[in-house]
């Protein structure tokens, strides 16, 4: 199975909003199609994999580019999962990450603790989030 990696999606209509939807990330976040776009054009670095031109697994850092980087919204459809692929996705955001200095951390839930100790990633503090009042 060939699996391609790119910085850019391979057209203006990549289908993240379909990519999200599959992985039922936007029943919680509930982007728009548009903000959902955005958001990818204004994080510092995307990495989208392509299954046959088709967009099944994503993944982004948002950084200043100088001190700190959050790696965040790395996703395979479900029926591309356990492949290695979201590993491939980690490890070319990390390696860029990891070029320009810059300190990694992310959030994850509980059960994925194990998943992204495999990269080096330990447990350091505590995540908090703002919630509506």
């Amino acid at each position: 199975m060939e699996i391609q990696y790119l910085d850019k999606p391979l057209d203006s209509d990549d289908n993240m909003f379909d990519l999200y939807e599959k992985l039922d990330w936007n029943k919680y976040l509930k982007l728009t199609k548009e903000d959902l776009n955005i958001a990818m054009e204004q994080s510092w670095q995307v990495v989208y994999a392509y299954h046959n031109k088709t967009l099944i697994g994503t993944g982004r850092v948002i950084s200043d580019g100088i001190i700190n980087a959050y790696l965040c919204g790395v996703g395979v459809i479900p029926e591309f999962q356990n492949k290695g692929i979201g590993r491939q996705i980690c490890k070319l955001l990390i390696e860029s990450c990891t070029k320009k200095g810059l300190h990694i951390q992310l959030l994850c839930e509980d059960h994925l603790i194990p998943y992204y100790r495999r990269f080096g990633f330990t447990e350091f503090a505590i995540g908090m989030k703002k919630t509506g009042d």
